[in-house]
This record gives C-alpha cells, sequence and structure tokens, in this order.
C-alpha cells in the first residue's frame, strides 16, 4: 500500500481517501464522481486499489479492524508522524511519510466504511433488489454435431469418452480434443456450439488451441489437408494457432478473413454487437474484409462496421478475460456489459431507463450475478432488480 501511494502529496492521498469513501457511502456529487472515474482510469494500480477497497467481501474484515482500534486516536498519532517527518530529510523519512499516508488513506476510509456500514443498516434500501432470486453463473457446456448429424450433449453427465480413435471428450476438463490421425473421409466437419451460459475449449488436429465463449460457434474440418487450415466462428473465440509456415490458418466470421501462420488473437463477432472485432495479443494477423486489408500488431484491436474498418489500440487482456474466466470492464458503456452478463447468465435484460455512464468493474465470472450488478450498483449511477432470469435496470 505504501509504494503505491509514493508517488502522492499528503493532500493528493487524502483527496483519493475522501473520493473513495464518498464513493462507498454514496454521498459524492456529480463532479466528485468524475473526478473519481479520471483517477480510476488512470492507471491499472488506481483500478485496482480502488476495487480492493471498495469490494463487499472487504468490508466486514475493515469493520472488526475498525473495533479493535481507538481510531481517532491512530488518526491523531499518524498525522503526528507526518507532522515529525516532514521535519527531517532524507530519502529514509521519505518512506516514513509515505507509510504514514498509505496509513491515514486506511483509517480514513476504514471509517468511512464503517460508517457506511452502519448507515446502510439502518436504511431499508439496497442497490440490488430480490437477492433470493439471483442468477447463477455459466459453465463448461456445449453441444457436438457430428458428421452423419448426430449431436451428443456436452455437460457433466457426459464421462470422458473417445469417438472412433478420432478425438477425445474430456468432460472433466471442458475440452474435446483430437489427435489429428489420418481418417476415412478428410473433409468431414464437426460444429461445437456453445449455449447462453455456457463455454468450452477445443484442441484442433493440428495443435492449435481454442476457447469458446457463450452463444458462441465453430465448425472445423475434423483432419486439416491441403493448403489452408479454415474455421467458421460465430460469436467469440480465442486461438492461440500452433505454427505452420507452410499452410495458414484462417478464421472465417460472417465476411471477415483473419489469416495467421502462428500467433494469439481474439474473434468477437456476436450480431448484436456494433461491430466485429479482431484483436491480437501475440505475433501478428491478416485481417481482411472484401478489398481491404491490414496487418495487426500484437496491442492493436480491428473494428468492422459495415463498410467501415478502423485499427485502434486496446489492452488485450480485457478483450479476453472471458477466456481466463473473468470480468473485465475499462470504461464500457452499461449497454455493452450487460450484454455479456445477458450471455453468460443466460439473463433477460429489460431497461426501464438506460444510463449513459460509462463504468469499470474487475471480478470472475464464478460468482452469481448479484455480485456483479453489485459493483456496478455502487456508483449510484444504475440500480437492478432481479425476477427470475429478468434484470431490470434502471438509473
Amino acid at each position: 500500500m505504501d509504494e503505491h501511494f509514493d508517488k502522492y502529496s499528503d493532500e493528493e492521498a487524502y483527496r483519493v481517501a475522501y473520493l473513495i469513501a464518498g464513493y462507498i457511502r454514496e454521498t459524492l456529487s456529480e463532479t466528485e464522481h468524475d473526478e473519481l472515474d479520471v483517477w480510476v482510469a488512470a492507471s491499472d494500480e488506481n483500478m485496482q486499489l480502488f476495487e480492493r477497497l471498495t469490494d463487499e467481501k472487504n468490508r466486514e474484515g475493515a469493520i472488526q479492524w475498525i473495533e479493535r482500534r481507538n481510531t481517532d486516536t491512530a488518526l491523531e498519532n499518524v498525522k503526528e508522524k507526518i507532522r515529525f517527518t516532514k521535519q527531517g530529510r532524507g530519502n529514509g523519512l521519505r518512506k516514513i511519510i509515505n507509510y504514514a499516508i498509505a496509513a491515514s488513506v486506511l483509517i480514513i476510509v476504514g471509517l468511512w466504511i464503517y460508517t457506511s456500514f452502519i448507515y446502510k443498516k439502518e436504511n431499508s434500501s439496497v442497490v440490488v433488489e430480490n437477492l433470493p432470486a439471483d442468477i447463477l453463473p455459466g459453465s463448461d457446456k456445449a453441444t457436438l454435431t457430428l458428421e452423419d448429424g448426430t449431436i451428443l450433449l456436452l455437460d457433466k453427465v457426459l464421462n470422458d469418452t473417445s469417438i472412433n480413435g478420432q478425438m477425445k471428450i474430456l468432460q472433466e476438463q471442458g475440452e474435446i480434443a483430437y489427435n489429428g490421425q489420418a481418417i476415412a473421409d478428410p473433409t468431414a466437419y464437426h460444429m461445437l456450439t456453445i449455449p447462453r451460459k455456457g463455454h468450452y475449449k477445443l484442441l484442433l488436429p493440428d495443435g492449435t488451441k481454442v476457447w469458446l465463449n457463450a452463444a458462441s460457434s465453430i465448425r472445423y474440418p475434423i483432419a486439416f489437408s491441403g493448403t489452408e487450415r479454415k474455421v467458421f466462428v460465430t460469436g467469440e473465440a480465442y486461438f492461440e494457432v500452433a505454427k505452420d509456415n507452410t499452410i495458414p490458418f484462417r478464421v472465417v466470421a460472417n465476411d471477415l478473413v483473419v489469416e495467421a501462420l502462428g500467433t494469439a488473437f481474439n474473434v468477437n463477432a456476436y450480431a448484436d454487437e456494433p461491430y466485429i472485432s479482431t484483436t491480437l495479443l501475440e505475433g501478428s494477423v491478416l485481417v481482411t474484409k472484401g478489398n481491404t486489408e491490414n496487418v495487426l500488431k500484437p496491442g492493436q484491436q480491428a473494428r468492422i462496421t459495415g463498410a467501415v474498418f478502423s485499427i485502434i489500440n486496446v489492452k488485450g487482456e480485457e478483450a479476453i478475460a472471458w477466456k481466463n474466466n473473468q470480468f473485465k470492464f475499462s470504461d464500457l458503456p452499461l449497454d455493452v456489459i450487460m450484454r455479456q452478463i445477458e450471455r453468460w447468465y443466460d439473463a433477460e435484460i429489460i431497461y426501464e431507463n438506460k444510463p449513459a455512464d460509462h463504468f469499470n468493474a474487475e471480478i470472475s465470472r464464478d460468482v452469481p450475478v448479484s455480485k456483479l450488478l453489485h459493483i456496478l450498483a455502487l456508483t449510484n449511477r444504475v440500480h437492478f432488480t432481479i425476477e427470475g432470469n429478468k434484470i431490470f435496470v434502471k438509473n
């Protein structure tokens, strides 16, 4: 904690503490909300500190910590330490100042968390209503359609199994693995379809690894032959392509083609999103739409909306947070966030009105939906009600 505040003056550290505490108590003005948003978005370090201090699960610990201490005396001691060390000189004393600032921040925020908790207990309003009707997260779930039309339901009920010696279904890992051996019909295709509230992993016969998000699909040959390795995708998929300089790997999503020799990239081609995107994590890819071609570098994202083709710089870890079973939202509009919630929790989103604000949040996808909604609602810019599988949104 003290290292994080190394770059702040006393006044700046206290100001951050005040803003975070006001955020928790929901007492910030609109101008102060904007000031806090700017600070949170300034660095990943700021965002992580903000999330740690505002995480609901940390509040009980903060309350117990506060109750074990005479916080008024502690705060005075910290202030005295700051006044004392400012009279000295040297880097060693600066570290003491930084420690004192950090301690002050913890005490101030802790006090505000404590008073906020008491305040909330004395008031009946809640930011996410009807919690008993919570919605559980998704899991390993898919259907596999074989060349002859046979459909296999892939869930925890099905045991690990092998089909024709050509592939293995590893249920405990949520994965299908093809071994790449020669087969009677090299033109045969399989289709892996992921429902809402599901995800799955696929190991293609060439060794390429594919992760598929909820409400997605991939159609692929059960053995690659010829001059290219081509697969067809809907929804969202992340690829770690096995390198083969002689046979390019191509992903087709609608009329977009992404070509790679050996690289890692994400394709988002949901029909309900405003654009199709390709985000490059490693290596390089050639993105083609019609007569337009662009080569991406790591950290770049190609966005295609109709005939408009644009390239922007992004944080790759945010684009593939879903693959690591995380929600990671950085300054995103609410409707973008709610579409991800809709697919992962198989929820119906109903807007009573739609806030125009942008939001930041980071949390595991393993949690019930109320945990995520609570983080968003703490901004006091949006409120939610859960009824069955419906989530009502209002500001």
